[in-house]
C-alpha cells in the first residue's frame, strides 16, 4: 500500500514537472510570435534629440539667502 502511494506521489510530481516545461515553451512561443506594441512614450522621448538642461545656477539663490 505504501509503495503505491509513493508511486503515486513520484508520477503526479513528474507530470507537474512536465506541465510546467509545457507552459514555459507555450509562453516563449507565445512572446515569439506575438507583434510588439509601439507605446507613445518611447517614441516621443527617441524624436528629442537635445539633452535636458541639467546645469543649475545658485549664485543668485546664495545671494538671497545670505542677506545683508
Amino acid at each position: 500500500m505504501l509503495k503505491k502511494v509513493l508511486v503515486i506521489i513520484i508520477a503526479l510530481c513528474a507530470l507537474s514537472s512536465l506541465g510546467g516545461v509545457f507552459l514555459a515553451g507555450l509562453n516563449i512561443y507565445t512572446r515569439s510570435t506575438t507583434p510588439q506594441q509601439e507605446t507613445t512614450t518611447t517614441s516621443d522621448t527617441s524624436t528629442n534629440s537635445e539633452p535636458a538642461d541639467t546645469t543649475h545656477d545658485y549664485s543668485e539663490q546664495e545671494n538671497q539667502v545670505s542677506g545683508p
